[in-house]
């Protein structure tokens, strides 16, 4: 019996393992493609909070997303921050903890279908120790992140 064991060919070995590779390649497309989306929401994310860090209230408002602008105007949204963030004071830190992409988000006029990333941060301020800030970006028709939600709330 072992005279008749039949050499394999090494080529079979590496067929099967290019096989494997391309087959794995192609099921991490999408997996690559969802997370290169989330970190562009992600870096959209912390340009726009780091122009509420500035007090450039008007600015963050004019780079939201236009259904964003559709549900407050600019004073209101500039009104709405100063009552939030002024008391706080200055952002002294801010780290993601959390980020997931959805299709459909609620709104005051109903659910609203596209592609957005809502990320929560765990951020410090002068005044306040510890908060949650939860920000929604919608993915625009020109394939920017804008801001399509802002909450801060104290941490626990």
């Amino acid at each position: 019996m072992i005279d008749h064991v039949s050499n394999r060919s090494p080529h079979c070995f590496w067929t099967i393992f290019l096989l494997l590779g391309v087959m794995a390649g192609f099921l991490s497309l999408p997996l690559k493609a969802e997370t290169d989306s989330k970190q562009a929401a992600e870096a959209a994310m912390q340009t726009w909070l780091g122009e509420i860090d500035q007090g450039k209230y008007d600015q963050s408002w004019a780079d939201a997303a236009i259904a964003f602008q559709k549900a407050i105007t600019s004073p209101q949204w500039v009104a709405a921050l100063n009552g939030a963030r002024t008391p706080v004071g200055k952002c002294l830190n801010r780290k993601l903890a959390s980020a997931m992409e959805q299709t459909d988000v609620p709104s005051p006029s109903g659910t609203q279908h596209g592609d957005f990333v809502i990320a929560q941060f765990d951020s410090s301020f002068e005044n306040l120790k510890y908060a949650v800030e939860t920000v929604t970006f919608e993915k625009a028709a020109d394939g920017t992140w804008k801001a399509a939600g802002y909450y801060i709330k104290p941490g626990s």
